[in-house]
């Protein structure tokens, strides 16, 4: 029995695809920032650096959840694509079947347990430039 026999399918498919679709909504709005969101809007006609520092962290912050969260999408489209072609609940990297469990408490998973701790291993002594 698969990890896939034991999940139901469409079930993941909706919960994907209302996440990817929540998603997409909330980085197209925050692609257009109101007035009051941009620089000088935040920080004011007439700012001070204390203004504009306030302005460029919030700003920044705004930045990193858009990038969180594009690449969130990029994980549940990837998660869909997976379903699609049937390899939903196999390992990308060994082949083998992710565990039942992992799927139901991360559904865009895309590595068995063991290949993910490989996987942040790595990626955490790989150098940052």
């Amino acid at each position: 029995m698969t990890a896939t026999d034991t999940i139901e399918v469409a079930a993941v498919r909706a919960r994907l695809t209302a996440r990817l679709t929540e998603l997409r909504a909330k980085v197209s709005d925050a692609l257009v920032p109101g007035p009051q969101e941009s620089f000088g809007g935040i920080a004011g006609e007439v700012r001070d650096t204390g203004d504009e520092s306030v302005a460029a962290e919030r700003i920044d912050v705004r930045n990193a959840l858009m990038e969180r969260d594009t690449g969130e999408i990029r994980e549940l489209e990837r998660a869909l694509a997976r379903l699609n072609d049937g390899t939903y609940g196999t390992c990308v990297e060994c082949s083998l079947e992710i565990e039942t469990a992992r799927l139901e408490a991360l559904p865009v998973a895309g590595r068995c347990i063991h290949c993910q701790a490989v996987f942040e291993k790595h990626s955490a002594a790989a150098p940052t430039l």
